[in-house]
């Protein structure tokens, strides 16, 4: 960085500065740029990843509740209890909200999903190309 007493020079560093600054924040991005054929606003950008995020979060509570249907598989060996431990932590800020049908059909995947695809949808308003 220029050193110097005069007000270009300050002028200078501080230009500098936010170049580097702009330049670190670009760098954490960038991997994401290939998502967005939409244009380069970074807003865009970062909702349109978390919404695609939620969505994979879905599809990985979708496949736990569809094999929580089978009460002799084993969730102790892998990858189903990997599994377990990622979706079980967002299914169990529900538990005992919806009481459970019958005394055995839990409904809190339920209010989950709503919850989830809320948020997609809000995420992903605007984008027409990708009809999910």
């Amino acid at each position: 960085i220029v050193r110097g007493k005069d007000v270009d020079s300050e002028e200078v560093n501080r230009q500098v500065r936010a170049a580097v600054k702009q330049a670190k924040i670009l760098w954490m991005v960038a991997p994401f740029a290939a998502m967005s054929s939409s244009g380069s606003n970074m807003f865009l950008l970062i909702t349109r990843a978390v919404a695609s995020f939620i969505k994979l979060y879905l599809l990985l509570l979708f496949l736990r509740v569809l094999l929580s249907w089978f009460p002799t598989f084993d969730w102790m060996q892998q990858p189903w209890l990997a599994l377990r431990q990622v979706t079980d932590p967002y299914l169990n800020l529900f538990r005992g909200i919806v009481p459970p049908l019958l005394g055995t059909i839990d409904f809190t995947p339920l209010l989950g999903f709503f919850i989830l695809q809320f948020l997609a949808g809000a995420l992903d308003i605007g984008h027409d190309d990708d009809a999910w």
